[in-house]
């Protein structure tokens, strides 16, 4: 087998192993997410004030996780065509 065929397998193992670990983080900071939704139901003016307070971030953080997300959805587009040039190898 060839040189390429090889380093063609390593990446795929590598950005499956980073789909996975995504997917991973991904769960727990939607656990996280609906734990500070929960809160706010409980002190709903603390939750106004926090927000408000909080509004670059929490505007930064929508545009970090499309961002976040267009990678993942990059992975996943790259290891489709991973294993399609693999399969031409055979």
């Amino acid at each position: 087998m060839s040189n390429r065929k090889y380093k063609l397998k390593e990446r795929l193992k590598v950005t499956e192993k980073w789909i996975e670990h995504f997917l991973d983080v991904e769960k727990n900071r939607s656990i996280s997410k609906k734990a500070l939704k929960a809160l706010n139901r409980d002190k709903p003016f603390l939750g106004f004030i926090f927000g408000t307070v909080y509004l670059p971030t929490r505007i930064w953080d929508f545009i970090s996780d499309i961002i976040w997300w267009n990678r993942y959805r990059k992975c996943c587009k790259e290891v489709e065509f991973i294993k399609q040039e693999l399969k031409n190898y055979e």
